[in-house]
């Protein structure tokens, strides 16, 4: 059941009307390990290697050996390959007292596989206008059990919390469940939405991670009505600020929980579109918020960032 906290001074809700701040509890997670990853490789070659399930091609000397190619600089020579294809020229090269006569057109380099993981931020709007409809107990399970996914695949997940005035990093990009679970017991709601800060905040977590790590995935995970109504944050701003977001190389996912009513023109009137267009991402559409379709649709996106 919510339970009623202190609202911050100067937090005024829309209309100058006070709203109330409430705390959800964390939803059910669902078992992850019934969604299936697919078994395939990504195409970009890549130095650093870490994750379990994801697999890469290597651009170095990481990686389990698969199979051979003509030399592309790596100088990871494979022998065996090398030596077969010499082998049908034995009979008329001169070999100066060496067994084999390996000359450069017989030389072939080593394909490694090795594995790679993702850093994910979940921006998730604790605005009033989210909260007032319960939707944050839903989305915070959904979160949760995609944390445990990424565990398991060595991911990194963090998780932004937007509301009032400001945006916190309730959970820094990690691989703990146990921490993810500490951090997930309590997310305050309330206050007026400041998109456009949830959106820098998480883009700018994503870009230290991608400095400590070049080769990590970077993706970023939006859950609100998109009803932005905080300072700095109208549709210029989040133009802006969504550009900036696809300039960085930061895939991006909508996910607009907009209750548009009984309007049969299925209006959406916030700014989740903007955000999905502007950022080059993918948007979708779920007023009716449940843990299944939201990891189903990271899953996929994940999918889709890693192997196209």
């Amino acid at each position: 059941m919510p339970k009623e906290r202190d609202k911050p001074p100067g937090d005024d809700g829309e209309g100058g009307m006070p709203p109330e701040e409430m705390v959800f509890s964390v939803g059910d997670p669902i078992d992850t390990s019934k969604i299936k990853m697919m078994d395939r490789r990504d195409r970009i070659k890549r130095k650093k290697l870490s994750g379990r399930k994801i697999k890469t091609i290597s651009d170095g000397f990481a990686g389990t050996y698969i199979s051979s190619r003509l030399p592309a600089g790596n100088r990871d020579i494979a022998v065996d390959a090398t030596l077969r294809a010499a082998a049908p020229y034995q009979g008329f090269r001169e070999k100066n007292g060496l067994c084999v006569a390996v000359r450069d057109e017989d030389i072939r380099e080593k394909v490694r596989v090795g594995k790679i993981s993702m850093s994910c931020i979940f921006v998730v709007d604790a605005s009033g206008s989210m909260g007032a409809e319960r939707r944050m107990e839903v989305a915070k399970g959904a979160v949760f059990s995609m944390l445990a996914d990424s565990y398991m695949n060595r991911d990194k997940v963090g998780l932004v919390a937007f509301r009032g005035e400001d945006a916190d990093l309730l959970l820094p990009p990690c691989s703990s469940v146990d921490l993810a679970m500490k951090m997930l017991e309590e997310m305050p709601t309330g206050g007026r939405t400041p998109l456009v800060t949830g959106l820098s905040r998480g883009m700018d977590v994503l870009i230290n991670e991608m400095r400590k790590n070049p080769n990590t995935v970077p993706m970023m995970v939006i859950i609100s009505d998109g009803r932005s109504n905080a300072r700095g944050s109208g549709k210029d701003d989040i133009v802006a600020i969504s550009e900036e977001i696809r300039g960085h190389g930061i895939h991006t996912v909508v996910i607009d929980t907009e209750d548009t009513g009984k309007s049969f023109l299925n209006m959406q009137l916030g700014y989740c579109r903007t955000v999905a267009d502007y950022s080059g991402g993918k948007y979708y559409p779920l007023k009716d918020l449940n843990s299944s379709e939201l990891i189903s649709i990271a899953s996929m996106e994940r999918e889709y960032l890693l192997f196209n």
